[in-house]
């Protein structure tokens, strides 16, 4: 199974965020343009059968998920609150710090690397700083249009969408993990998404992306990982809940939307709960994937919903 890493940079204002589940949705509909309904339906079938496509979330080139496990801190919290409370809100760091607690990860030891983070970003990098604060999230006001005038309504009526606005020269990543496509296949599907445009409205501007790199290319984890913090939002399957011997977590709510012509009939899909990016789970041994797909999240039964972890092994000494 190759594990291929793809580079991408943002070049407009995005609305939906570049997350597995959406990413996933366009590699799915960028097979069936691309070769055809047959060629799509094996990819989704894979799944059932045991043999999923894996894709985690985006993240600033750089930069991945801060694990979430509980924060004791090293001490300093008590004299400096200021930093304690930084380190806690703080959701992405460094990949080379993160290697250096992935074979020996606890409380103690992630505080003090994000701590040690956050001071070296004041003294000299601007980096991480830049992308935060040249990353900003709008709420766009926007004209309804009468879809059997194709002009606005009498009244003027307006709707509100939150747009991000990415620093362009940032560039962003995230992982594909397959079986089912080779690495030119993978070439192919991500020209027809750079040229479909990403998300919602991307048929007006939003979500323009610019591939810049693939390349076969693990990931760092721990030789002998006791856990896995996963790389994506996923939902387990329901046989899985009895293998976690302890987790840590985040949940949310999403409201998912089909994509492609499936949008003009009936855009929504089923509210599904799931356990955020950065979650880790305790296991006897980390399998290669957690997760499923899930079924009935639609009114037409041929849809469903990716919600399949990325897992990375840790060792835990919590």
């Amino acid at each position: 199974m190759g594990t291929f890493k793809v580079k991408f940079k943002v070049l407009s204002s995005v609305i939906t965020p570049f997350q597995a589940d959406t990413i996933w949705g366009h590699i799915a509909w960028a097979c069936y343009y691309i070769w055809g309904e047959k060629k799509c339906k094996d990819f989704i079938q894979s799944h059932r059968e045991g043999n999923p496509t894996l894709v985690s979330n985006a993240y600033p080139d750089g930069f991945m998920p801060v694990p979430y496990i509980p924060f004791v801190g090293g001490g300093d919290e008590v004299t400096d609150s200021e930093i304690f409370k930084r380190v806690k809100k703080r959701n992405l760091m460094r990949v080379e710090n993160f290697e250096k607690i992935k074979d020996g990860l606890s409380s103690v030891k992630l505080f003090d690397v994000l701590k040690k983070e956050i001071e070296d970003e004041a003294r000299k990098d601007k980096k991480f700083v830049n992308f935060v604060s040249e990353t900003k999230s709008e709420t766009i006001l926007r004209n309804k249009i009468d879809r059997l005038s194709f002009t606005t309504t009498e009244m003027g009526e307006l709707f509100a969408t939150e747009e991000t606005f990415y620093n362009f020269d940032v560039s962003m990543w995230f992982v594909i993990r397959t079986e089912f496509f080779s690495k030119g296949e993978i070439e192919m599907i991500l020209k027809c998404i750079e040229l479909n445009g990403f998300g919602a409205d991307a048929s007006v501007g939003k979500g323009r992306i610019k591939f810049t790199q693939l390349t076969e290319q693990g990931l760092p984890e721990a030789k002998d990982g006791n856990a896995f913090m996963s790389l994506s939002n996923f939902v387990p399957a329901e046989r899985e809940f009895v293998e976690f011997e302890d987790a840590w977590y985040k949940l949310f709510v999403k409201f998912p939307k089909v994509g492609g012509y499936f949008a003009l009939i009936d855009p929504f899909k089923k509210p599904i709960l799931f356990f955020e990016a950065g979650s880790v789970f305790k296991v006897s041994k980390v399998k290669d994937y957690y997760g499923c797909l899930v079924e009935n999240v639609h009114s037409n039964q041929d849809i469903v919903q990716y919600a399949y972890a990325f897992p990375v092994k840790v060792k835990l000494e919590v």
